[in-house]
């Protein structure tokens, strides 16, 4: 996450997942969102009753935000078309079918139209040309490559349209991390963004219009935690492979872990060009210059890169911080520390575990202190994320996530759980 507090598309999907496992389901999102979106063209139209308002929505979750803006813009008297673009059977998840649903109930208020090919567009035309707003719920941050026909066509309709345009989270075409339209975008007069900013809205500034940030009721805690979405989002990241060299003794699990992720490992030998994982052999730090990764326990050496791993009975004295201060207070100095150091840090074995990079800090107090086990599916983790070139913040996130599902669970539970994440 940038300073100005711009977030990536994968950043939010982790987010949302976090929300859902906090217990704010996601089609309570859904509905806050479509709600917020109704209650700013309300305010932009000066009221909704008696108004054409248009929402143009696709088979992914964007389109459910449409979907359930549409509901919310008809209760609020507003003349409503909704026209979904692909084959109603596509439509992805089970919120965005829920309120697809429910629409297609809503005969008295809501005219449907379903547009797939570009003969069905022109018996659309008129109600997108004569409509006082037109809501853009067709890809979102879901866009991928080229946009192909009838998107394409209607699209261009909409931005031939004399009404107000209303882009849903970002306007359809615009790439949402890095504001980049390949081909075609919505040219929106308003964009309505839930939770935090896109990344690409600064660069994307002539589609977007003036931008609304809107809050739909994910928990701050959300962005936090280490939770499944954070897992989700390290184990999608996965690219190369490095070996590891293992510098300290490690038990059973870690092996068994490296092993599942298919690392190459050697106990000892030279670290050079390889993820070094040098536990506690502090004497051995020269030998690692050459690592491509360096991952310690309890040492804060200047040497040290990658990770340090902290049990917080040392964290007084390497870091200067204890276990019963208040979280933000931890979590402040902590970032100060790794900022300064140039280190991703992470402090375990209290009632809550801390991690930073020296910009953004995330904890967790699931299942925490972590058992043996966990503990061991810790160091695991972490070693065969960074050796699969994960992003060692992202890595950490993750692995302080599935070390707690380990420590409830089970080391034997682990690979189900890493398999639905990767589904």
């Amino acid at each position: 996450m940038e300073s100005w507090g711009g977030i990536s598309s994968a950043e939010m999907r982790a987010i949302d997942e976090n929300a859902e496992w906090l217990g704010v389901d996601r089609i309570l999102l859904m509905e806050n969102a479509g709600s917020s979106v109704a209650r700013t063209v309300y305010q932009w139209l000066g009221g909704l009753a008696g108004k054409k308002i248009v929402v143009v929505c696709g088979t992914g979750n964007n389109g459910g935000d449409g979907f359930a803006a549409a509901r919310h813009m008809a209760s609020l008297g507003a003349r409503v078309t909704v026209i979904l673009l692909g084959d109603r059977e596509r439509i992805r998840t089970p919120e965005a079918r829920r309120n697809f649903e429910t629409i297609m109930k809503m005969r008295e208020t809501i005219e449907f139209k379903n547009v797939k090919s570009l003969e069905d567009l022109e018996n659309a035309r008129g109600d997108v040309m004569e409509a006082e707003a037109i809501i853009d719920a067709i890809f979102g941050t879901g866009i991928r490559g080229e946009i192909r026909e009838p998107w394409r066509s209607m699209i261009n309709l909409i931005n031939s349209a004399k009404g107000l345009r209303v882009a849903v989270d970002i306007p359809s075409g615009v790439n949402p991390d890095t504001g980049e339209v390949r081909d075609i975008a919505v040219n929106a007069n308003l964009t309505i963004t839930f939770h935090r900013p896109k990344l690409g809205l600064p660069a994307a500034g002539d589609y977007c219009g003036e931008v609304v940030v809107a809050p739909i009721g994910i928990p701050p805690e959300a962005e936090l935690i280490m939770g499944p979405g954070d897992a989700r989002l390290a184990l999608n990241m996965m690219r190369g492979r490095l070996e590891v060299a293992l510098l300290d003794d490690v038990s059973d699990d870690v092996v068994e872990i490296l092993k599942m992720f298919n690392i190459r490992y050697t106990f000892g030998g030279d670290a050079k060009g390889r993820v070094a994982y040098l536990g506690r052999r502090a004497h051995l730090l020269n030998s690692c210059r050459d690592a491509s990764a360096i991952i310690s326990l309890n040492l804060l050496d200047e040497r040290v890169h990658m990770a340090a791993i902290i049990d917080w009975t040392e964290a007084e004295d390497k870091l200067g911080l204890r276990a019963d201060q208040p979280a933000g207070e931890v979590c402040d100095e902590l970032t100060k520390k790794a900022s300064d150091l140039g280190k991703v840090i992470y402090i375990h074995g209290g009632e809550m575990d801390f991690l930073s990079n020296g910009s953004r800090c995330k904890l967790s107090w699931v299942n925490r202190p972590l058992k043996e086990e966990g503990l061991n599916a810790f160091i695991g983790l972490t070693i065969a994320l960074i050796a699969h070139e994960v992003d060692p913040f992202r890595a950490l996130s993750a692995a302080g996530y599935l070390a707690g599902h380990v420590s409830r669970y089970g080391l034997s539970s682990l690979m189900s759980e890493i398999d639905r994440l990767k589904s």
